[in-house]
């Protein structure tokens, strides 16, 4: 046995038991953060050289882990609004080290090809691998509110962890609970227009999905039965608050591909939608311009082909964002320019 694989064979005995303490010490910061690092720092360091049971062992206790954490936290946690100062705000981000380390356990874990690290010749099964990933990232979410989004480090972990999740496995991600998918969906409205890219970038990239998904199977019909107006909400806040404004342009493509499904799902409505932002603008002129650029983009027989795969999903998604990178500059140039 090589150095390195000693340490897997002395700890993963003790993971359930170390896992367990959590139900003890949740309420205790100091503690339930040292748990957390430590879960994922071995994670991060030793999951490739894991076989077959001692993966096992690690995720069940991880899972076990985050359960206790999150029973705890999520009901008596208080996120307290973000300092001004630069100092203050990191002294504050710090305070909330335990739900890093937490997004990070879940990162280390998720992001990692599991059939292929175990060395045993039976694998673990995808299926096992993700079912706690996503069981963990429901301990989380009720956690993961704006005003702990404004904090950088921890808005940029989570935004990563989602935005793995939601282009990964839509499908798991559409049929959460309400109340979680309409936390989730919210961060995600939240970060579309967030002032680092790359969080917006994932923030975008999570709503195109989503839309993808309930395009090709119907995923959000329960969530649409219990709240309507899920649609055009986001369809009229990814308008206005990305693709109106000056932030778009380190963002277009996304922007893009985000509006093409969620357009798709119901043009009726997307053309209502169109209708009512555009008499928002006052006068005549920017109302009739508005709607022209607008029916130059949302083309009927191009939406009808949005779910298609292979070539011809290609091509439409290829005609769109051409034709999306004009509609921006048209529109751009008589809201914004003077």
């Amino acid at each position: 046995m090589s150095e390195p694989e000693r340490v897997p064979h002395f700890v993963t005995p003790y993971l359930p038991h170390l896992s367990g303490l959590m139900t003890y010490y949740a309420a205790d910061l100091t503690i339930c953060e040292a748990l957390l690092k430590l879960f994922r720092d071995y994670a991060e360091r030793y999951l490739a050289m894991l076989d077959r049971d001692q993966c096992i062992s690690l995720f069940t206790s991880s899972a076990s882990l985050l359960k206790h954490y999150s029973e705890q936290h999520c009901q008596n946690r208080v996120i307290h609004k973000r300092s001004e100062a630069l100092e203050g705000e990191f002294e504050e981000e710090q305070s909330y080290q335990d739900i890093l380390c937490a997004i990070q356990l879940l990162i280390h874990l998720g992001t990692k090809d599991f059939t292929d690290l175990c060395n045993s010749s039976k694998g673990v099964e995808t299926g096992q691998i993700t079912d706690v990933i996503f069981f963990g990232l429901q301990q989380i979410l009720p956690l993961m509110t704006q005003g702990l989004l404004q904090y950088p480090t921890l808005c940029q972990m989570y935004f990563s962890l989602v935005g793995f999740m939601v282009e990964t496995y839509p499908e798991k991600l559409c049929g959460l609970p309400f109340e979680l998918f309409s936390s989730l969906l919210d961060s995600l409205l939240f970060g579309m227009s967030h002032s680092d890219s790359l969080v917006s970038k994932s923030s975008l990239q999570g709503l195109a999905s989503l839309a993808k998904e309930h395009l090709k199977t119907h995923a959000l019909a329960s969530h649409l039965a219990t709240k309507g107006d899920i649609i055009e909400n986001c369809s009229q806040r990814l308008i206005q608050e990305v693709i109106f404004k000056p932030i778009i342009w380190d963002r277009l493509e996304p922007s893009g591909m985000a509006l093409l499904p969620l357009a798709a799902i119901d043009v009726h409505k997307f053309i209502g939608l169109v209708s009512i932002i555009s008499q928002q603008l006052g006068s005549d002129d920017k109302q009739q311009r508005m709607h022209q650029a607008f029916e130059r983009l949302i083309k009927p027989q191009v939406l009808a082909k949005v779910a298609a795969e292979g070539r011809e999903g290609r091509m439409v998604r290829i005609q769109f964002k051409n034709n999306f990178d004009a509609f921006v500059r048209d529109i751009h140039s008589f809201l914004i320019m003077k």
